[in-house]
């Protein structure tokens, strides 16, 4: 299996990461995760295609009332939110940053009832959850900030129950990546601590080495990360040119992602895909 990233990412360098960029990628973001253009009309703002990203996901986790599902790394909390509201399910999100956290459990208390969305701090890589006690788990870009992606399907499989399914959001390979183009992008890697990134021919073998079964592959990337990159740019000299409020993150910061951007749009083996797994009944 040929996986590239940077090897050294940590858990701790992870979540010093977002502590220091959550401001600056929540603004670009819309506060939510990477777009889902396809189908959007002209005009469609960043918002919006989150937003349509997160349907998409609700639409394959496919879960009912009375089920309780798993958000691995939860950011700041809208997509557990949005899928607990139109679901009625009850929804656990985990995140290696206090901060998110924080701004997960606050917009919890305002937008559901009955702590039916809860977030803690935990790492996936040592779930705090008794075997067998979710219906349904997610990973909304996050799963490539995990290095050791074979112990991360294993804990999943484990706290999930017979029949249960795991749906993940991820930066993919579309096509391997040779020994050139990867130490080109090592830099990349390190900055936005990308510890493992597989090709989509991978997955399969990936999920039944923890016993679990590949579903279904669904390569979005031309209606993700292009226009994502694009409509960030776009807000990034809106803000400029209205010299809005100053976002609490340095330059080089600001400047890095800006490079880290240029780099992905013009690396097209880099893709975005939807990967559904289930457990055996």
């Amino acid at each position: 299996m040929v996986i590239r990233g940077d090897n050294t990412v940590t858990a701790a360098g992870v979540a010093s990461y977002y502590e220091e960029a959550s401001e600056l990628i929540s603004a670009d973001l819309s506060g939510l995760h990477f777009g889902y253009w396809q189908g959007l009309p002209a005009g469609s703002s960043m918002a919006d295609a989150s937003r349509r990203m997160t349907e998409l996901m609700i639409d394959k986790v496919a879960i009912t009332a009375g089920q309780r599902m798993l958000d691995i790394g939860c950011g700041t909390g809208q997509p557990a939110v949005e899928l607990a509201r139109v679901s009625g399910a009850e929804v656990v999100g985990i995140d290696l940053s206090p901060r998110h956290v924080r701004l997960a459990n606050e917009l919890a208390d305002a937008e559901s009832e009955n702590d039916q969305v809860r977030f803690r701090l935990a790492d996936v890589m040592d779930l705090p959850f008794e075997p067998e006690s979710f219906d349904r788990a997610w990973m909304l870009e996050s799963f490539f900030h995990m290095p050791d992606q074979s112990e991360v399907i294993r804990q999943i499989a484990r706290v999930l129950r017979p029949g249960g399914r795991l749906v993940i959001a991820n930066l993919v390979l579309r096509i391997p990546l040779n020994d050139e183009q990867d130490s080109a992008l090592a830099n990349l890697w390190k900055m936005g601590h990308v510890a493992a990134l597989l090709p989509l021919a991978n997955y399969s073998d990936l999920m039944a080495a923890s016993g679990l079964v590949l579903d279904e592959l669904l390569d979005i990337s031309n209606d993700c990360i292009r226009p994502t990159f694009q409509a960030i740019r776009d807000l990034h000299a809106a803000r400029r040119r209205a010299e809005a409020e100053k976002l609490d993150a340095p330059v080089e910061l600001q400047d890095d992602m800006t490079a880290g951007m240029d780099l992905f749009s013009s690396t097209p083996e880099i893709g975005f895909a939807i990967i559904v797994a289930s457990k055996p009944l």
